[in-house]
């Protein structure tokens, strides 16, 4: 019995390492992301805000070397690269860095890469400038999370670095990857505390472990309140972080990019816990019609009321909804089965009825309602998102043909 406590106490304090770091990962790559997002979105208001709208006042310079110039104001890639190194100054373990093979002549010492790690990025990045490059180093006595994505060329950006002078490349192109912004941040901190955790979980078997079959009972349960808590945690975290992220600008909920971002790491994680996940496809009855009645900002609204209900209706932190698309609606429910799934649905259906939104033109009814296809899935190597998605759209083409106004719950065949 002492030799299988001692055996199994070793496999939960490896699994309970792996998943931490699992974790540490992840929340350290989700950080990068909003940070990334955030920097790039500064940059591109700047743009659009600031020099576009003043770029024809003939008092005013835009350029690298506004610092002697009398009216100077910077040009978004220098703003981008100061604002960078304000926040690297100011954000204790934290780097942000703009470069590229083609810097200006005052960069041309430190705008290009200094490292290995921003050599690959570049190389990788221009064959991929969709994508993300990021990986952890250990830099001296720090461990960091490194991630760089692709700054590409925009119609304004291009008609100015062609026609300066000192560009030291004028044939630049839409899509041209100009260089790379990185954010490097120090994941110690996080890992400090996954080892202060690990330490204490391995003081705590070596303690049980003489108290026989019941320290074992305590052990385990010990290592599963830890490992559902952590990964809680992490999920709620990391719904937040998403949700700032991207928002669909009408209805102030999620966008389509941010359901498929949610939908793939939803199903990495209750594939992980052996759970299903539910998903809920829900159309606007008749909605051109109420557009054609109504009128498209009367439809605007009522859009973003249909989409406070939805949002409403939701009662656990994971769960997502988001606008899919036109009329359409997603909800994503992480670890809910069929029966659970159906309740929702059904709640949602009610919080829109109680709306009472007229719609003269519906063929159903005098009010807006929804039709809604359910489907729930238990992922497994077999299957992929793309599956969810198709079985609730074939459950909302079939609560169509069935006159609408109905949920219809499509099996996992």
């Amino acid at each position: 019995m002492t030799i299988l406590l001692c055996v199994g106490a070793g496999v939960a304090l490896a699994g309970t390492t792996r998943l931490t770091e699992q974790l540490i990962n992840d929340q350290a790559l989700q950080s990068a992301q909003v940070s990334v997002k955030i920097m790039n979105e500064a940059r591109v208001l700047y743009s659009k805000t600031v020099v576009n709208r003043i770029s024809d006042l003939p008092e005013i310079t835009v350029g690298p070397h506004y610092h002697t110039l009398a009216g100077g104001i910077p040009n978004p890639a220098t703003y981008a690269i100061e604002l960078g190194e304000k926040l690297s100054s100011t954000e204790k373990g934290t780097l942000f860095r703009l470069y590229s093979d083609y810097p200006f002549p005052n960069r041309q010492a430190s705008g290009g890469p200094h490292d290995q790690f921003q050599k690959e990025a570049l190389v990788y990045l221009k064959q991929h400038p969709t994508a993300a490059f990021y990986r952890q180093e250990k830099q001296g006595n720090y461990r960091l999370f490194r991630y760089a994505e692709a700054v590409l060329m925009e119609p304004t950006c291009v008609a100015c670095h062609n026609r300066l002078s000192y560009s030291p490349k004028r044939d630049w192109q839409v899509g041209d990857v100009r260089g790379v912004l990185e954010v490097s941040q120090s994941i110690d901190p996080l890992l400090n505390t996954a080892q202060m955790g690990v330490r204490a979980i391995s003081a705590s078997l070596v303690i049980i472990g003489g108290l026989g079959i019941l320290g074992t009972i305590l052990i385990f349960s010990y290592s599963r309140n830890v490992n559902q808590i952590l990964h809680e945690e992490v999920q709620i975290k990391t719904a937040a972080l998403q949700r700032l992220a991207t928002i669909d600008e009408l209805t102030q909920i999620s966008n389509r990019r941010q359901f498929d971002q949610t939908l793939e790491n939803q199903w990495r994680a209750v594939q992980t816990l052996a759970k299903p996940i539910s998903l809920l496809l829900c159309d606007v009855d008749f909605f051109k019609k109420y557009n054609d009645a109504y009128g498209h900002q009367i439809g605007d609204h009522c859009l973003r009321l249909i989409a406070s209900a939805i949002q409403a209706s939701l009662r656990n932190p994971c769960d997502l909804a988001a606008r899919y698309g036109g009329e359409e609606f997603a909800v994503i429910l992480p670890q809910a089965d069929r029966a659970e799934a159906q309740k929702t649905a059904e709640q949602i259906m009610a919080a829109v009825q109680q709306l009472k939104l007229e719609h003269q033109q519906s063929e159903i009814g005098p009010y807006v309602t929804l039709s809604i296809g359910v489907a729930t899935i238990l992922p497994a190597a077999s299957n992929r998102p793309a599956d969810l998605i198709q079985l609730a759209d074939r459950a909302l083409y079939e609560a169509k043909a069935q006159g609408r106004q109905r949920m219809v719950t499509c099996l996992n065949e």
